[in-house]
């Protein structure tokens, strides 16, 4: 009886053994999740520059071969003119002067002298017709301040306007080919050939001033 006790319990305790001794199956391992894969980088869009818009076309056109011309505005007798110089570009500069010599006092014997240095610019530069420029005064600058006075080599000197463009805005320039029929009678007072026979042109170039119908003309 102790012997088939003995035998049973070795046989339990070889089980035992056998089932302590057992390998467990390993877990699997989690599966690892496969790297995304990198997307390309989307390329940069470059932004195009906005095209500026062109500049429209300027109104102003340049003014014959023959400039530059010297234009003088003036009776013809007496000792006042205004001057000036026109470029092909509308640029101009010149000097109002209207001297009067009786006009004498202490410290200026040699009498007195209305002056204006002036410069200045037209634009709006378009041609009429084939003998005519219309223009705008755009511009006007006089050097002296209005109204001062000096005394200079024995002569009193007053600042003054520009006279003969100091009013008005709207000019016409003239060729020497321009026919003298149906222009300003008022232009006409001040052009140098008014008392001499009309050939029918105007035979120098010609400045008007629109509004007063003041005249500046070659010499």
């Amino acid at each position: 009886m102790k012997t088939r006790n003995l035998i049973y319990l070795l046989a339990l305790c070889l089980v035992l053994l056998t089932g302590c001794g057992a390998k467990q199956p390993e877990s699997p391992a989690e599966e690892q999740e496969p790297p995304a894969a990198e997307q390309p980088e989307a390329p940069v869009e470059q932004e195009t520059p906005a095209e500026e818009p062109e500049a429209p076309e300027s109104e102003t056109a340049a003014l014959p071969d023959a400039l530059p011309l010297d234009l003088m505005f003036a009776s013809g007798a007496g000792a006042w003119s205004t001057d000036l110089t026109l470029e092909r570009d509308g640029s101009f500069a010149g000097v109002y002067h209207d001297s009067e010599m009786g006009d004498q006092g202490e410290g200026y014997p040699n009498g007195s002298c209305y002056i204006s240095t002036f410069s200045g610019r037209f634009g709006s530069i378009r041609q009429v017709d084939d003998h005519t420029w219309a223009m705008t005064l755009e511009e006007l600058t006089v050097q002296e301040e209005p109204d001062t006075e000096w005394i200079e080599d024995g002569i009193r000197y007053t600042a003054s306007e520009a006279y003969g463009l100091e009013t008005g805005k709207e000019f016409l320039l003239y060729s020497p080919e321009t026919p003298t029929e149906g222009l300003d009678e008022e232009f006409l007072i001040w052009w140098p050939s008014w008392n001499v026979e009309d050939t029918g042109t105007l035979n120098c170039w010609g400045l008007l001033n629109q509004e007063t119908g003041y005249g500046f003309f070659t010499y």
